[in-house]
């Protein structure tokens, strides 16, 4: 367990109920295309899943899911609850899987809405770049999105 702030963040070790609370916030914040709760117990345990989530206290206010794959990496999807958002939780938890990445991987690639300024902003902060787009790729409403990348060979 890492502590960002006033965020515990964990990555192992979930309380109970954890996977079903993550898939209520991911579906919150993305509608029925958010993750279940197996889809996220699933990630934990996949070879270079990583699961990660912030709490307040007792309350799920982040989460994130990645892997990483001999010398790539991917962004699954990561979420902050409302009450939490502007508030360093997104930071924190894509910090700490950037942290905990392995030497041997290259680059992390991410797909993000287009239209999600305050997403993009993060994004480019860590390093990530637009190298492509994705027509079409998400619904509710439909639109596309652009294909971030870090390399994580340069620094930021």
């Amino acid at each position: 367990m890492a502590n960002n702030s006033q965020f515990s963040i964990l990555n192992s070790q979930f309380p109970s109920g954890a996977f079903e609370a993550m898939s209520a916030l991911d579906k919150a914040c993305f509608g029925g295309y958010g993750w279940s709760a197996k889809a996220f117990a699933d990630a934990a345990d996949r070879d270079g899943g990583v699961v990660l989530a912030a709490y307040c206290g007792d309350e799920l206010a982040g989460l994130f899911a990645g892997f990483t794959a001999s010398d790539t990496g991917e962004v699954l999807t990561i979420a902050t609850a409302p009450d939490y958002r502007r508030m360093g939780v997104a930071r924190a938890l894509l910090g700490e899987f950037l942290a905990g990445v392995p030497d041997k991987v290259e680059t992390i690639a991410l797909e993000v809405r287009q239209s999600n300024a305050p997403a993009i902003a993060l994004y480019e902060s860590f390093g990530f770049r637009k190298e492509g787009a994705r027509r079409r790729f998400y619904r509710d409403p439909v639109e596309d999105a652009d294909i971030m990348v870090k390399n994580m060979k340069e620094s930021v």
